[in-house]
């Protein structure tokens, strides 16, 4: 198939911009998004970490100066969001407003959350779909979200076509900048997460497919590369963070595996698989940190049918060889059900519980979320 233009939601080319029964509805691949900045220790090797903190803040200063600005509002280690039947998957952290950002599995929207848990929508409903993992790319005023319809169309049948994509948003207004389809005509497709390089271009996993997508700033779509590792029975890509030293580290939600995909080689990245010191039952969402170690959220959301042993925690790795390997220096079980994701911030680690074994289950309804400090 050709590159996928950039459309409208009524489906018009737009202006290029100068940025899972109901079980699994809105995530069946509803398991993965990473958000931005904060500080801990030990440095990976080869990694500015001054030159990464500047990147996740879209600006030239380093993110632990946002937290120092005049008049920011301190972060309370466990925010209790109300928000009624909002189901949130994906977490990021929006410097620009000194705020988290939020997606809705249920709403295909996207809302703000404010340092003293004031949600108010940013993006409204974008369609009959989830909006899964999403990013801020401040440098260029934009916000891109993971959006699709796969398991909102298998137990809600329906005539019209499928949709799985990218949306563009203005970050300072939420207005749509345009939906770039990455279907390419198949049948089956999940958009899941996303992260950016320094260039504006997004790298979105696929949780239904076993391929990486890459969405250039002007819209245009590419299926970068395939990987038969990267096939799963339930959940396959998922998690996906940018590296500055210029690759990718995808997560397979099944298995736990994580993959690092070398952009150097641009029309055929090479991938292979980062050997862990133990085995993780499934890896959600991740998000790298300015030194260097990588924050990764383990659920057993999408496992629960398979494997009672699944697990909630919040693992941190550290890599002294380029992530060709990792060891564990943390593994918390997290006290929270069903994390899916974290974001970096100034302030922390924030870890997203957004009640979707609520949603899964199909009893009661959720009135609240947990944005909690790892």
């Amino acid at each position: 198939m050709p590159p996928s233009p950039m459309h409208s939601p009524g489906g018009h080319p737009t202006r290029r911009p100068s940025r899972r029964s109901l079980l699994r509805l809105a995530t069946g691949c509803a398991v993965g998004a990473a958000g931005t900045v904060g500080a801990l220790g030990g440095a990976l090797p080869g990694a500015s970490s001054a030159a990464f903190a500047a990147s996740l803040d879209g600006g030239p200063r380093a993110a632990a100066a946002l937290g120092r600005r005049a008049g920011a509002v301190p972060l309370a280690e466990t925010l209790v969001v109300a928000a009624p039947e909002l189901y949130p998957e994906g977490v990021a952290w929006d410097p620009t407003r000194q705020a988290f950002l939020v997606s809705s599995t249920t709403g295909g929207s996207v809302s703000v959350v404010t340092p003293d848990g004031t949600v108010t929508e940013l993006v409204p409903r974008i369609g009959e779909c989830a909006i899964l993992g999403l990013t801020v790319d401040a440098r260029r005023g934009r916000l891109l979200v993971a959006y699709n319809d796969y398991h909102r169309r298998q137990y809600n049948p329906t005539d019209a076509p499928p949709v799985s994509g990218v949306g563009v948003f203005d970050l300072a207004t939420g207005a749509t900048l345009g939906l770039v389809d990455i279907l390419m005509g198949r049948e089956r497709s999940c958009a899941n997460d996303l992260a950016l390089d320094d260039r504006g271009n997004a790298y979105v996993t696929d949780s239904a497919s076993d391929t990486l997508f890459r969405v250039a700033p002007d819209g245009t779509a590419t299926a970068l590369v395939s990987d038969p590792r990267w096939a799963a029975h339930n959940i396959g890509p998922n998690g996906i963070v940018h590296h500055p030293d210029g690759y990718l580290l995808l997560a397979r939600y099944d298995g736990g595996r994580i993959f690092r995909v070398d952009l150097r080689r641009r029309t055929r990245p090479e991938v292979t698989e980062v050997t862990l010191d133990h085995r993780l039952t499934t890896i959600d969402g991740m998000a790298l940190r300015p030194d260097g170690t990588l924050v990764v959220v383990v659920n057993n959301l999408g496992i629960a049918e398979y494997s009672p042993a699944g697990r909630d925690a919040v693992v941190l790795l550290g890599s002294d060889d380029s992530w060709r390997s990792a060891t564990t220096i943390e593994d918390q079980p997290w006290p929270v059900q069903d994390p899916t994701t974290v974001a970096v911030t100034p302030h922390g680690d924030y870890v997203l519980s957004g009640r979707l074994g609520v949603l899964f289950a199909q009893v009661g309804t959720a009135g609240d979320f947990v944005l909690r400090r790892r």
